[in-house]
């Protein structure tokens, strides 16, 4: 199988495709409700396909299915099912949790190997603010249905006003459940630009708080570290993309819902797979030469919006 190092010999393994910019949600730090979709450019069935081929054929072992928010797509599973066919044991998918009965099924039995499920406040006055959505109950019940079957996971972005008073209750619920939480630090990306300077807490404002607290050392490449919380006798991960990024071990690329490339979630500046999809050598050659390309750490901030590139 081949492999692929970008300039810093850094190995790239692993791919986060948007599937859609679509989303049902409104996050205060994502997307406005005014925002107008062009659903035009949206990657087919088939491009995807061409798309999840070719990395696959370039070595990447490790498939992220994001938005927008994926289960908005009528052909999902399809995506999921085809990725596993051509041999991709380790297919995740990152979803805001707001799932009817018959997704859930379908999840339970796909061959998604995880799940992560935003949940930024665990009150519904709270959830309706940051999400303009009465969801919590909704988000809530498929993670406890979910996760009989599946590695589920809790992504929190940490946002000043509305759940620093939370994090013990949130820690609380995840050991509860069974649940890995990781909290992440808000990115000055897109729309939280506007709001990043007030709203912003860093992981070690949180890990403060506990008097015996102790990172876990890991073998694995991982945008997380884990902190062992002797208060709560239970493990919790922090994504610190600001105060202490990860860039140097970075094994990930992006593909956004219109089929650009990107080499970082801060880099405004992608590759058009499209231009190439009907001719696979030179596809793979170009992805290949844009991969070494990849900076050895990402730019202060981005104004392009998250869901553009892909959550």
């Amino acid at each position: 199988m081949m492999k692929m190092f970008d300039g810093f010999s850094r190995k790239i393994d692993y791919l986060r495709l948007s599937v859609t910019d679509k989303c049902n949600f409104y996050c205060m730090y994502c997307r406005k409700k005014d925002l107008i979709y062009n659903t035009i450019d949206q990657l087919s069935k088939e491009e995807i396909f061409m798309i999840i081929s070719a990395f696959k054929k370039l070595g990447i072992q490790k498939l992220r299915i994001t938005g927008g928010e994926p289960f908005l797509r009528n052909d999902i599973f399809e995506i999921i099912d085809f990725a596993h066919s051509i041999g991709i044991k380790n297919i995740n998918i990152t979803t805001n949790g707001w799932l009817d009965t018959e997704k859930i099924k379908k999840v339970i039995k796909s061959p998604l190997k995880s799940i992560n499920i935003s949940l930024d406040t665990l009150e519904r006055e709270k959830f309706r603010y940051v999400t303009g959505i009465d969801g919590l109950d909704k988000v809530l019940r498929a993670i406890d249905e979910l996760k009989e079957y599946k590695r589920v996971k809790i992504n929190t972005v940490l946002i000043r006003s509305v759940n620093l008073d939370e994090i013990e209750d949130l820690i609380s619920y995840a050991k509860k459940s069974n649940i890995i939480i990781r909290f992440i630090e808000l990115m000055p990306i897109g729309i939280a630009n506007q709001i990043f300077e007030d709203e912003f807490v860093s992981k070690d404002e949180v890990i403060k708080r506990f008097k015996g607290i102790k990172e876990v050392a890991t073998d694995k490449v991982s945008t997380a570290k884990y902190y062992y919380v002797e208060d709560f006798d239970y493990t919790v991960g922090f994504i610190s993309s600001v105060s202490d990024h990860f860039c140097k071990t970075c094994n990930k690329v992006r593909v956004s819902s219109t089929g650009v490339l990107y080499n970082c979630l801060f880099d405004t500046n992608g590759l058009k797979l499209r231009d190439y999809l009907d001719a696979e050598e030179l596809l793979l050659k170009k992805i290949e030469d844009f991969v070494k390309k990849k900076k050895l750490i990402r730019s202060l901030k981005s104004d392009m919006p998250m869901f553009r590139i892909g959550g």
